[in-house]
């Protein structure tokens, strides 16, 4: 620990030769010569001995160890059971699970509510619960099908491309070259 400080020092002073000789910029080269010298100027045996006895280590003194600590112990209070320790967020939800622990979280925020019954809040969540699973649900097989739509314009493409790039290139297309291409598609497929 001792060793650190003596380092930051020292290549504080090495920095300030480098400023007084109008270096503003230090490279990585200019890093590495400036850290290998104050490195092997910080590092030595004295230096290390020093570290220790100041945290009381060598010689071996506990109680110097335990005099230097600064404990001061007290009885934790317990937390209160508020919601004002985290406040709640609205989100969207991205799936049913997300909507189901959304519906948990408000349910729990409620039943900490005082005052009044909270029976009508919580067949309003549960209502908006379910419609937000159904339409969760809807989206998720929507979206799916939305791929599998993409999927077969991509490849509808591909092939209506492959047909005009043929004929674009202008040669005869013979009876030999239709079972060529008819072959081809079927090792494909």
């Amino acid at each position: 620990m001792g060793c650190f400080s003596v380092l930051k020092r020292a290549y504080g002073r090495q920095i300030e030769t480098y400023v007084k000789a109008h270096i503003n910029h230090i490279t990585k080269v200019e890093f590495f010569i400036a850290f290998k010298a104050v490195y092997l100027e910080t590092f030595t045996a004295p230096n290390a001995k020093a570290g220790f006895r100041g945290a009381g280590l060598v010689p071996f003194n506990p109680q110097a160890v335990i005099s230097k600590l600064d404990v001061r112990l007290r009885t934790p209070t317990p937390q209160p059971l508020s919601c004002d320790a985290d406040p709640w967020v609205s989100q969207t939800h991205c799936n049913p699970t997300d909507a189901l622990l959304q519906t948990t979280l408000v349910k729990s925020h409620i039943a900490y509510h005082q005052g009044s019954s909270p029976t009508p809040i919580f067949q309003t969540v549960a209502a908006l619960a379910k419609g937000t699973e159904l339409l969760a649900h809807e989206v998720t097989l929507l979206s799916a099908e939305v791929r599998t739509l993409r999927a077969a314009n991509e490849a509808l493409s591909k092939r209506h491309q492959a047909k005009k790039s043929r004929i674009r290139q202008g040669d005869a297309f013979t009876v030999k070259d239709a079972h060529d291409v008819l072959a081809q598609k079927d090792v494909d497929e």
